[in-house]
Formats: structure tokens, C-alpha cells, sequence
């Protein structure tokens, strides 16, 4: 769970005292290494291993999960993925407890493309409510045939760290840190990334990137700095700690966010939360016109927006922004003022809490309430 900072915030910070985890395998087709578990903080936890074939709860299991929530007074449970909840959502109904399914990337994309997932996504219709992270994807779910009374839109959230200390604009001969985080999987197009920065990288020599992330895309992209003669400008970092990751998203000068629609299987973004972080830090944010991202950035604005797939615009932009410090400074202080105003954790905890009708608990760990 290293990169979905989502889960670890609903579990740690959302209502920490009051707050409980079932952790479950994953969906039908996909695999695991080892047990599901993962950092729930200290909360009570339920954790199942995964089963050869994938199957159906198994009775005991079914009378596990409904001891355990009998056990802690379980009155609402909140299902990460669509596709998660395939499996338990009758059984949360028939234990009497209110049921909300929160959606965020392959399970609004890629899913909905098969005919299986539909059928089952048409059941959360008796859910008492859907979260998604945007209105593109609630109009996707209403297109499928979902009621729009049951869908509501709940932006992610970002911590926001203090306001970056006035500098003297950076001297033309100074590097240009840039920064791209995500899995390396073809709906976040590292290679087109990389193909924008090499462009740019010949414009400006000044340019640095720092690539945080892992997945099977790893050899390619390797291969691709390799034979590009990026080594001197991209630090391949792999998998980071939220922490190691957050820390060179706020020292960096520009995010780069290539998101497309995979060709492979349909799999597509929800709304990044590298993006958010990163305009929290007050970074200027190059990115696609992709799913839920047009929501939060404002072309020119608070942001820049290229197509998908549109390599030359991304590494125009990168080149013009390398070389303008003070619109990179102009971009960054609006992205903040964005994000002030629509993600931070208050504004999220308060739209969760009244949604799943639980009330505000009394301070959370970062001491923000």
C-alpha cells in the first residue's frame, strides 16, 4: 500500500479512534505475494490471505466478518474500490449496517469495460450511497445506470505544507528540478513523459527530473534513459516511502503528470494525489487533459494541460516554464490557493463524516481540527 495514500488517510486520519479495518484479497483476475495486510495504524483489523482461484467468502469467513464487526459496534462501513466489494456488499446489507462504496481508478475505467463488473455494479444501486473522486466518473456510473441521488463527489485531500520561503528567481545557469510520481504502468505513460523531457532536455541542459515509481514498465523506461543519454538528467528512484516521495514533490520546480486512457485494458486515473501534492507545494503542474484532472487545474492558470499523448506540447511546456521562473512561481502560488480551497483534510473529513453520519472525533493525529 506504499502508493495509496488514500486508504492509509481513511484509515489514520478520518476518525482514527472510531475506526476499524477488514482487509480482503483482491478482486476476481488479479493476484497477491504474501498476506493482504498493510499499516492499519493501530486499529482493530480483520486480515484474510488470499486463496488459490480467487473464490467466494467462505461461510466461515462470512461469519468472521460479521462477529468482528458485532464485536467493535460496526454502524457504517466505508468499501474502498467498486470492485472490492463485490464480494462482501450482501453480507454488509444483511448485517444491517450502512454501506458506502468509494471508487478511485481501474475499478471506474478498465471495470466497466467488462460485462461481468457492470452486472455487479449495477447491485450498489441498494447501497446507501457511491463516492467518487469526480464528476466525470459519477457521469460514468450514471451512465452505466446508477441513480445520480446515490453518487457524490468527494475530492481527495492533501496535507499542505507551509508556504515556500520568498527566493530570488533561480540565475538562467541554475538546474530546473522536475518531478513525476505514479506506478509505472501504461496509464501513467512514463515513456511519453520521458519522450517530453528528452525534447526539453535538448532545449535545456539545465533540466533534471526525478522519476519516483515502480511497476512493469521498469525495464523499458530503464532502456529508454539508456538510449536517450538521460542518465545525467533522470534519477530513477523505484518505489518510495510517502514520506521520501511528498519531500522531493516539495522541492521540486515543475510536476509532470502524462495520464492516459491504457490501450492495453481501459485503465485510467481517478483524480492523482501527486497532483494535489504538488500544487499544495506550490509546483507548477504540466498534465494531461485526463479524467478528473481538468477539475483541479485550470489551464494556464493554476497549471498547464497538454493532450494525451501530445509529447511536443508537454515538452514545449516544460521548456517554456524551465525557462520563465516567475510564471512557474505565478502557476505555483495559485495551485496553492486551489488546493487551500477545495482539498484540504478539513474539507474532506467534514464531507465524509456527514456523509457516513459520524460524528467529528474530537482531534485528529496531525492536529488540524
Amino acid at each position: 500500500m506504499t502508493s495509496e495514500t488514500f486508504l492509509r488517510w481513511d484509515v489514520q486520519r478520518l476518525s482514527p479512534s472510531d475506526t476499524v479495518v477488514v482487509s480482503d484479497p483482491p478482486p476476481r483476475g488479479e493476484t497477491v505475494v504474501g498476506r493482504a495486510a498493510w499499516d492499519t495504524a493501530g486499529a482493530p483489523s480483520l486480515t484474510f490471505d488470499p486463496l488459490p482461484g480467487d473464490p467466494a467468502p467462505s461461510l466461515e469467513r462470512q461469519q468472521a466478518v460479521r462477529e468482528f464487526l458485532a464485536k467493535h459496534g460496526v454502524e457504517v462501513v466505508l468499501v474502498e474500490y467498486f470492485d472490492f466489494a463485490d464480494r462482501w456488499f450482501d453480507l454488509l446489507r444483511s448485517v444491517g449496517v450502512r454501506v458506502w462504496v468509494r471508487g478511485h481508478g481501474v475499478d471506474l475505467s478498465a471495470r466497466l469495460r467488462d460485462s461481468y463488473w457492470r452486472e455487479v455494479y449495477l447491485r450498489y444501486a441498494a447501497a446507501d450511497g457511491l463516492i467518487v473522486p469526480s464528476a466525470r466518473a459519477a457521469e460514468r456510473l450514471i451512465d452505466l445506470g446508477l441513480p445520480r441521488e446515490r453518487l457524490r463527489v468527494v475530492r481527495c485531500c492533501v496535507e499542505i505544507p507551509p508556504t515556500r520561503p520568498a527566493t530570488p528567481v533561480h540565475p538562467r545557469s541554475q538546474q530546473v528540478r522536475c518531478i513525476a510520481v505514479g506506478r509505472l504502468v501504461p496509464k501513467k505513460a512514463p515513456l511519453l513523459l520521458l519522450e517530453s523531457f528528452a525534447d526539453a532536455c535538448r532545449a535545456d541542459s539545465r533540466l533534471r527530473l526525478d522519476l519516483v515509481g515502480d511497476g512493469p514498465l521498469m525495464p523499458d523506461v530503464q532502456r529508454f534513459i539508456d538510449a536517450h543519454g538521460l542518465t545525467n538528467h533522470v534519477s530513477v528512484h523505484g518505489r518510495l516511502p510517502h514520506e521520501q516521495a511528498l519531500a522531493l514533490i516539495r522541492g521540486a520546480d515543475i510536476m509532470l503528470h502524462h495520464a492516459v486512457t491504457s490501450s492495453v485494458d481501459g485503465d485510467a486515473e481517478g483524480l492523482p494525489v501527486s497532483i494535489l501534492e504538488a500544487m499544495g507545494a506550490e509546483a507548477a503542474v504540466i498534465a494531461t487533459r485526463h479524467e478528473g484532472i481538468p477539475e483541479v487545474i485550470n489551464d494556464g492558470v493554476n497549471g498547464l494541460l497538454v493532450g494525451e499523448g501530445d509529447v511536443h506540447g508537454m515538452g514545449s511546456a516544460i521548456v517554456d516554464l524551465a525557462d520563465d521562473a516567475r510564471r512557474r512561481r505565478r502557476l505555483g502560488t495559485a495551485a496553492r490557493q486551489s488546493i487551500i480551497h477545495g482539498y484540504t483534510e478539513a474539507r474532506a473529513r467534514g464531507a465524509l463524516l456527514s456523509l457516513l453520519r459520524l460524528p467529528a472525533p474530537a482531534r485528529t493525529p496531525g492536529g488540524d481540527l
